[in-house]
């Protein structure tokens, strides 16, 4: 078992005690790195060794690291880390690091519940959880907190001190790209983000968890990571089907306890505000509600709800129609809201990309339960041209969507104008 030093910069005098009692069982070595003249409370702990600064004359993180790395006693074997004088791990990730033997070791982290409304500019950070990627390990998408190095690896880094805020992010890029292949990503495992900054951590009303299938990393970044939205962010790529993707994204939300899963694609946009008007729609819910969408049809075949698909001028507002929350047949995919109390999962036996907004609707009300549209307008980025038409397993599986569960109510889909009473034909070459 390899032995774990965590050096600290530490300024945050009042969280001492906290930080003592919360690191002392992880079986770890803290070094507290201080300013020329700083004093820390006497006590007999061999496993803390604060580095006191030779000459720092302001706190500067990025100065006390790199004095630590030029003047400190690195052991070339062990793993070192850097975390603030708030942050914390998961039970169980000292233990797995102290087990390896790779040179770099990078983890997700988590950053709480919501971003506190009294955090000042610059440091109110995004809840949204970092996931340990070989493509995250770039500036401002990996925080120093995740990034296990062994000493031998610390002694040839350097943290940029005029840019202190960003500084982990520039020592993440250069570790992918020396280490590279050598660099290993435990997803997993969890460091805690600002632990002890009041408010961060505080549950606000329904604890909402995004999940994302995703397929291109620059419509992520450019629409939906655009989004003053908060809650923890999952993603998942390369899926097989839909289903399965989505099935996997609902064990993660599970996992993490997770009372709303959002189930969203990677090209929407929200405005302020928008987490807030979810809540108090699925407030409104019946206890049955299972699935809930912002844009779908009535039991009519109508459009229902309130949303823009941005290849077109018009905004879909049906308020003149409709009173919500409303009972729908099917949801357009784009957003997909699960209730996590009802064990709801996809039927995976459905392969494809589409219908599933239709397939989740028709297994609510197999299980007993219902399904609405719900007032929370949204913007979908969306890039499928006019000119799409439904392939043979579109069509497949609409069929079989038909003889499974006809008798509980309409079949319809988004993608389809579906006659209210008349059949519906697909002429198929799929099996």
């Amino acid at each position: 078992m390899k032995a774990i030093h965590i050096t600290m910069p530490f300024s945050r005098h009042e969280n001492w005690q906290i930080l003592i009692d919360a690191y002392r069982p992880m079986n770890v070595i803290i070094h507290p790195l201080l300013l020329a003249g700083e004093n820390l409370p006497e006590m007999e702990a061999d496993w803390i060794h604060p580095f006191i600064a030779f000459d720092q004359i302001k706190f500067n993180q990025s100065a006390l690291l790199n004095e630590f790395i030029k003047f400190a006693l690195i052991q070339d074997d062990d793993y070192y880390v850097t975390a603030n004088d708030d942050d914390m791990y998961e039970p169980g990730v000292y233990d797995a690091i102290g087990k390896r033997d790779d040179p770099v070791i990078v983890i997700s982290m988590k950053r709480g519940y919501q971003t506190p409304k009294d955090a000042p500019e610059g440091k109110d950070y995004d809840p949204t959880t970092l996931f340990a990627y070989p493509e995250n390990m770039r500036t401002g998408f990996v925080g120093g907190e995740q990034i296990f190095m062994k000493g031998s690896v610390l002694k040839t880094v350097h943290f940029d001190e005029e840019l202190p805020a960003v500084a982990d992010g520039f020592v993440a890029e250069d570790l992918a790209k020396r280490y590279d292949t050598l660099v290993r990503y435990e997803k997993d495992l969890y460091a805690l983000f600002n632990y002890y900054e009041p408010r961060r951590w505080e549950r606000e009303g329904l604890k909402i968890s995004f999940g994302v299938m995703v397929s291109d990393l620059v419509r992520l970044d450019m629409c939906l990571k655009q989004s003053p939205i908060s809650g923890q962010m999952h993603y998942i790529r390369g899926a097989e089907s839909a289903t399965k993707g989505l099935n996997k994204l609902l064990n993660t939300i599970e996992k993490e306890g997770a009372d709303v899963a959002c189930l969203v694609h990677q090209d929407m946009s929200f405005k302020h505000g928008w987490i807030a008007q979810v809540r108090d729609q699925i407030a409104k819910l019946p206890d049955s509600w299972i699935v809930a969408g912002i844009i779908g049809k009535d039991f009519q075949g109508r459009i229902c709800g309130r949303f823009h698909d941005m290849r077109i001028a018009p905004v879909f507002d049906t308020t003149n129609l409709h009173t919500f929350p409303h009972p729908a047949c099917c949801f357009d995919e784009c957003v997909i809201l699960v209730n996590m109390k009802k064990s709801f999962r996809f039927d995976e036996t459905f392969d494809g990309w589409d219908l599933y907004g239709t397939l989740c609707v028709l297994q609510a009300w197999e299980m007993g339960g219902s399904a609405f549209i719900i007032d929370a307008p949204a913007e979908h980025h969306c890039m499928r041209p006019f000119t799409w038409q439904p392939d043979d397993i579109f069509k497949r599986n609409f069929k079989r969507l038909y003889e499974r569960f006809n008798q509980l109510g309409r079949i319809d889909s988004t993608a389809l104008g579906v006659p209210p009473k008349e059949k519906i034909r697909f002429v198929t070459n799929a099996a």
